[in-house]
């Protein structure tokens, strides 16, 4: 979840407390005297949450059920996750909740190894938004096998890639030659600026044994650190016969969307090649993006 996926849930729990306003009040203090209670109805808590309103009257009272509720272990998960989604949309109010930010922190640190799955995925996605620190290490430590994981290595390196400093582009680059699958994928898709991968992306779009999807990443990676490096390896893709013509599609419509890339094919030899190519292929896509790519060749 993204900071702009906060905001939508802030506009909502404000639609929330405008709907009920009619009705009776939801009030810090009925939440959590409910959740005190013996029933505890989940959908109940989390409609109640949903309704409460965080005015400056009770506002303190509020963030401080909000906590309790969210770390709560005998609660249902839903319902620490409607008051964590409701803490996080608290945080668009940084001027009233800045007496709790330190408590909040420490709160999604302790949930970030909550034995419930979900709310350690909620928890460590709040914290890697912020680049917290601990946060990083412990998913860092999940991938390295240090520690048992806390989410899936797919999603760790989901985490981890917000991180702008890229302190875990050592773990990715082994990552991206070790792994499989939807990690190996992550782990490729995390390295798309890393200039010390381009012989790594190379190699793999040359490698007809790799999956064309992995391929076709890597050669979005390769775009984005080394045009020169991706044209000479767009270039043999496309004038290969036996290449295929998804990957071929997907490379021609890289070089035609960057200048740069057109400027360095624009050679006879290739611009005819790329012709006969379109009149033989049977591949829309292949067609299209050589459309494309023609078009912007004669507009240089």
């Amino acid at each position: 979840m993204d900071i702009e996926a906060y905001r939508r849930e802030y506009l909502a729990s404000l639609e929330a407390a405008n709907r009920t306003a009619g009705s009776a009040p939801v009030t810090a203090q009925s939440v959590a005297s409910y959740v005190d209670s013996g029933e505890r109805d989940s959908t109940k808590i989390c409609e109640m949450i949903n309704a409460m309103p965080l005015d400056a009257d009770e506002y303190d009272v509020s963030i401080r059920t909000l906590l309790n509720v969210a770390g709560d272990e005998t609660l249902d998960a839903s319902a620490r996750k409607a008051a964590l989604n409701k803490l996080g949309a608290a945080e668009f109010q940084p001027s009233e909740f800045a007496d709790f930010h330190a408590a909040y922190i420490a709160l999604l640190r302790r949930l970030a190894v909550d034995p419930n799955r979900d709310i350690r995925i909620a928890a460590l996605d709040r914290l890697t938004l912020t680049g917290d620190v601990e946060a990083q290490k412990l998913l860092r430590e999940g991938l390295e096998n240090i520690r048992k994981p806390l989410v899936s290595a797919a999603k760790a390196i989901q985490l981890l890639a917000r991180d702008d400093h890229g302190g875990s582009l050592s773990v990715f680059r082994a990552l991206a030659t070790e792994a499989t699958g939807q990690v190996r994928e992550q782990a490729l898709r995390a390295l798309a600026a890393d200039q010390r991968s381009v012989t790594l992306f190379e190699k793999i779009v040359a490698d007809k044994e790799e999956k064309t999807r992995i391929r076709e990443i890597a050669a979005m990676n390769l775009k984005g650190t080394s045009i020169k490096r991706f044209v000479d390896a767009a270039r043999k893709l496309v004038l290969d016969d036996e290449e295929d013509d998804r990957l071929k599609a997907a490379a021609v419509s890289a070089i035609a969307h960057t200048s740069e890339a057109v400027g360095k094919v624009a050679s006879k030899t290739f611009v005819n090649a790329l012709e006969n190519l379109g009149s033989v292929t049977k591949s829309r896509a292949l067609k299209s993006s050589i459309n494309r790519l023609s078009k912007a060749l004669k507009e240089r």
